[in-house]
């Protein structure tokens, strides 16, 4: 029987990152249709915003993980097939979600604004969405149904060449990422010079501005601080794995993360030591027996399966509750409360509803086809069964 290589913990922190996403993009769409909103509160904009970090630095240490495993197990990683298993698990969502977003969408909601910038930039936004690089779309207008896409943009052109950087960075893995992420760091400062020294209003100015926002939207190096995770979970770094199992390591991770999340901090750097924080978390989430928060059970696996749809469905289903209640109710200036309340509710339940739906009937039928490409089996229970168990589950004792 082939061992299986799986980490507790990590779908049910899936689920809860998605839902954080959910909450995000209410109170956004909210404030794009001119009503009363939150998204003004440090906390509305920053839960979203480390929702989405943990779904970064998450990708990153699993997709790092598993490739130095087949490293391991058959001397090199086979890029066709990595890209033929991404392709079966994000393209059919994706994809019908694009199509819907262009096509369908526009003639089942009653929301001008956003119709409007549909018809403006409609195949100019609909290219570089079916090519893959929906994250270009951040320099236009909000499309309904698929703007969040451009985090699964940045995660794809990762998945691009990150095969080829573990085959062949593989024993010089650390040197590599310091380098890796150095350079993004760098470049975000010789950007911001750069727009510094141009006339304000200028078109250079404009385009150093244009280029230095999709530098920073590619969030490449939160993705390699969780490579550097599975780096030391793969190779059972003792020292470093107690020191992140530590209290006073937990503890002040803890501080940290809640003082960013509830106030506004954009400074050079901030990226990666946000991308140190998730990872601390995930880390403990799943490694470590002693951490209070422990997401492991049937229930959170379920959902956590479902996260993706969660993803992909959930601006549609607010878009779709949030013109129905503005259209066809009155309760926006009668009942703001209640209207909260059906906003919220409604667009859960439809989000949910859609994601199982999704997940029994499209999303499982292609992950069952991935099977075919898989070159280390990993699986959706259990818990870590590898040659290094023993060393990465030694610190739970810590």
């Amino acid at each position: 029987m082939k061992k299986s290589i799986y980490f507790p913990g990590l779908n049910g922190l899936r689920f809860f990152a998605a839902l954080f996403v959910f909450f995000h993009h209410v109170e956004q769409h909210k404030f794009l249709m001119g009503l009363a909103n939150w998204w003004g509160v440090p906390i509305i904009d920053n839960l979203g915003h480390q929702a989405r970090i943990i779904f970064f630095v998450l990708s990153g240490f699993l997709i790092t993980y598993l490739f130095l495993k087949e490293k391991e197990k058959t001397g090199k990683i086979n890029w066709w097939k990595f890209q033929t298993r991404r392709a079966l698990r994000l393209w059919p969502v994706y994809y019908l979600m694009v199509l819907v977003s262009f096509f369908v969408l526009p003639h089942l909601i009653d929301i001008p604004a956003f119709n409007d910038v549909l018809a403006d930039n409609f195949w100019k936004e609909f290219a570089v969405y079916m090519v893959l690089f929906p994250n270009l779309a951040r320099l236009l207008p909000p499309i309904m149904g698929a703007y969040q896409f451009w985090s699964v943009g940045v995660q794809e052109q990762f998945y691009w060449i990150w095969p080829l950087v573990v085959r062949f960075f593989s024993k010089k893995l650390i040197p590599f990422l310091v380098v890796f992420v150095g350079i993004k760091v760098i470049g975000e400062l010789v950007l911001m010079n750069a727009i510094d020294a141009q006339m304000l209003g200028s078109e250079l100015h404009l385009r150093l501005s244009q280029a230095l926002k999709m530098w920073q939207l590619l969030l490449f190096e939160q993705m390699a601080v969780g490579a550097l995770g599975a780096y030391v979970v793969f190779h059972g770094k003792q020292k470093v794995l107690h020191l992140i199992y530590h209290p006073v390591t937990i503890g002040l991770a803890s501080v940290i993360f809640l003082i960013l999340l509830f106030q506004e901090y954009h400074f050079v750097g901030y990226t990666v030591l946000q991308g140190n924080l998730a990872l601390i978390l995930i880390l403990n989430i799943s490694l470590n027996d002693r951490f209070p928060i422990q997401l492991e059970s049937p229930f959170f696996n379920y959902l956590g399966n479902l996260s993706f749809g969660m993803y992909a469905y959930h601006t549609a289903a607010i878009a779709i509750v949030i013109s129905l209640l503005t259209t066809q109710t009155n309760l926006v200036a009668s009942a703001p409360v209640l209207f909260n309340l059906a906003l919220y509710g409604g667009s859960f339940v439809v989000t949910m509803g859609i994601s199982m739906l999704s997940f029994k009937y499209l999303e499982g039928y292609f992950l069952s086809l991935k099977k075919k490409f898989r070159m280390v089996r990993n699986t959706d229970k259990g818990s870590i069964k590898s040659n290094e168990s023993s060393k990465i589950l030694q610190p739970q004792t810590v």
